[in-house]
């Protein structure tokens, strides 16, 4: 990646940005949780949602578009809001 295509990826607030362990994820860009339940969490960031499956997650921060979740991550599943890009589940 081109150091000007890799400014423009960190500066984009459209498109979220996820790192994942085990037992805590980090959603960046996050404009609103959308879903709750036993064993998912959804947050709009942008053009996409993030979902993260699992269980026993508590939300340990809230901060300028930052989510901080923790418990048993089993996968992420990102979902597009306009057609023409694929949704994608890892």
């Amino acid at each position: 990646m081109k150091i000007v295509e890799e400014i423009y990826y960190d500066l984009d607030f459209e498109e979220p940005k996820v790192i994942v362990s085990h037992s805590r994820a980090v959603i960046e860009n996050v404009k609103s949780i959308v879903m709750i339940s036993e064993n998912s969490l959804t947050a709009e960031c942008g053009k996409r949602y993030v979902t993260l499956v699992g269980n026993d997650f508590t939300i340990k921060e809230i901060f300028e578009g930052r989510l901080l979740i923790e418990g048993t991550i089993q996968g992420v599943e990102f979902l597009s809001t306009s057609s023409s890009d694929k949704d994608r589940r890892f």
